[in-house]
Formats: C-alpha cells, sequence, structure tokens
C-alpha cells in the first residue's frame, strides 16, 4: 500500500509537474509573443495618430506660449521607473529627469515600458484646460497605447502655465485636471 503511495507521489514530481511547468511556461510564452506583436500594431496606430495631431498641437503650443497658457513641456505614460512616488519630491524629479533623458528606454527596449504622449496631450487642450476623466485606462486615448501590458500604468505631466512650471503623476484610472496650483513646483521663471 505505502509503495503504490511512493510511485505516485514519484511520478507527480518527477514527471507531470514538470511537465505542466513546462506547458505553463510555454503558453506564456505564446502570449507574450501575441501580446508584442499587438503592442507594436497598437505602438503604430499611437504613432499615426501623433503624427496627425502634431501640426495642431505644435500650433496650440505656439499660441499658448504667446500668451503664457498652458504648455504640456513632456509626458510619459506606462509603467514608470519609481512606481507612484511622492509628487513634487526632489527623488521624483530626479528619477523623472534621468528617465526622461535615456530616451532610449522609451523605444528601443523589447518590451517598452512608457510612452511619449506630449503632443498627444497638448492636443486634447481646450482653453487652456486638460479634463481626463476618471475609470478605463489612458491608453485608450489619442495617440496613446499600452506600453506594458498586464502591469500598474501611471501618467507623469511636466507642464508650464502662466510661467510656472508643474507636474502631476496620476494612476491609470484616476481622473487628470490641469493646471491646478496643488502641482506647482516654484516661482516663474
Amino acid at each position: 500500500m505505502l509503495l503504490p503511495a511512493a510511485v505516485a507521489l514519484g511520478l507527480h514530481y518527477a514527471v507531470l509537474k514538470p511537465r505542466r511547468r513546462r506547458a505553463i511556461q510555454q503558453r506564456v510564452d505564446e502570449l507574450k509573443g501575441e501580446q508584442r506583436s499587438q503592442l507594436h500594431i497598437q505602438r503604430l496606430h499611437a504613432e499615426e495618430t501623433v503624427r496627425l495631431l502634431a501640426p495642431s498641437a505644435e500650433r496650440s503650443r505656439a499660441a499658448a506660449r504667446a500668451t503664457d497658457g498652458l504648455v504640456i513641456e513632456s509626458a510619459l505614460y506606462g509603467d514608470l521607473p519609481f512606481g507612484i512616488a511622492a509628487q513634487n519630491s526632489n527623488s521624483l524629479h530626479a528619477a523623472l529627469d534621468h528617465f526622461w533623458n535615456s530616451r532610449s528606454a522609451l523605444s528601443t527596449a523589447d518590451e517598452p515600458r512608457a510612452c511619449d504622449v506630449t503632443l498627444a496631450l497638448q492636443s486634447l487642450i481646450t482653453n487652456n484646460q486638460l479634463v481626463i476623466a476618471s475609470g478605463g485606462g489612458k491608453y485608450s486615448l489619442p495617440g496613446f497605447y499600452d506600453p506594458s501590458f498586464g502591469v500598474e500604468k501611471s501618467l507623469f505631466v511636466r507642464y508650464r502655465f502662466r510661467g510656472v512650471q508643474h507636474e502631476v503623476i496620476v494612476k491609470d484610472d484616476e481622473a487628470l485636471a490641469i493646471p491646478m496650483k496643488a502641482h506647482s513646483l516654484g516661482s516663474q521663471t
């Protein structure tokens, strides 16, 4: 009676469990491959949308600069490398500057973690305001795509309004409303 149980246990751990683990890993690899091809298609659509929005966004940016209005200086969407840190902190600012300056992290990685959505957000500004409702993921906005499927994403926005630089980070499902005094980094420049 003990021998059949030992054989069954040995069979389970020596053969069945490794076989199941290989099958699961193979399916995960297949899904990652499918996701990569979907990501590539989403990225191409987003880039095409940004290319179409660029002239309008640049005109909006030029007009806003001339009147000291709302100008999006930089915006990143995705799995930001530091998680959601405290807003307006020096470590947040340094991490974002490093990430922003190493643009290769955005475009040349096998699996990009974030995408540049600066022009996409600039094109959404109306009357010096940008409001994005809470709810579903921001990847459905024009010029956005989901650069890091299956992980929590955030939107970082650095903007200038009335000569003052502002920064804000919101989670994917949170609303964004700018400009706001709470996002201010200091005095006019």
